[in-house]
C-alpha cells in the first residue's frame, strides 16, 4: 500500500466527526468510499508521504476526484462527455458548485483511488486534466 493513512469525513450538523485511520488494505478505502452519501460523508482523503494526497469526494453516483504530489499543482479526474454546464456537489461538508466534466461515476472515482492508494500513481484508464490543462498519463 502506497498511502499511509486515510481521512473519512462524517459531518453532523456543522461539525465533522470524521476519522483519520491508517491503511492497511484497499477493502477500507473501498468501503469508505462506497460510503459517501453526499451529505454526511461527503469526503474521503488518501495520504502519503508530505503533501501527497488524493481526495474523493461527493456521493450518490457524482464524484470529484483530485490528486496532488505537492500540493500546489492539482490533477483532476475528468468525464468530457458530461454536457457543459456546471453541477451541485457536496463535498467536504460544503455544497459548491462545479463544473459537469469533473462529476465522474462511481466506477471512475473506484479506479483512480485504487491505483492510487496501492502505487501511489495516476490511473492511466480515466482522464486527467491538471489545473485547466489535459494531460496525458
Amino acid at each position: 500500500m502506497f498511502i499511509s493513512q486515510f481521512s473519512v469525513e462524517d459531518w453532523q450538523g456543522n461539525q465533522n466527526k470524521g476519522s483519520v485511520q491508517p491503511a492497511m488494505e484497499w477493502q477500507q478505502i473501498e468501503i469508505a468510499i462506497n460510503q459517501l452519501d453526499g451529505n454526511h460523508r461527503t469526503l474521503v482523503t488518501l495520504e502519503a508521504e508530505g503533501e501527497t494526497h488524493m481526495a474523493i469526494g461527493g456521493g450518490e453516483g457524482k464524484y470529484l476526484v483530485y490528486l496532488t504530489f505537492d500540493n500546489e499543482q492539482f490533477h483532476y479526474v475528468v468525464e468530457p462527455s458530461n454536457p457543459n454546464g456546471d453541477e451541485s456537489l457536496v463535498v467536504g461538508g460544503q455544497e459548491g458548485i462545479y463544473p459537469a466534466k469533473l462529476c465522474v461515476d462511481k466506477d471512475t472515482a473506484m479506479k483512480a483511488a485504487k491505483t492510487f492508494a496501492e502505487f501511489g500513481a495516476m490511473e492511466k484508464s480515466v482522464i486527467w486534466e491538471r489545473d485547466g490543462v489535459a494531460e496525458p498519463v
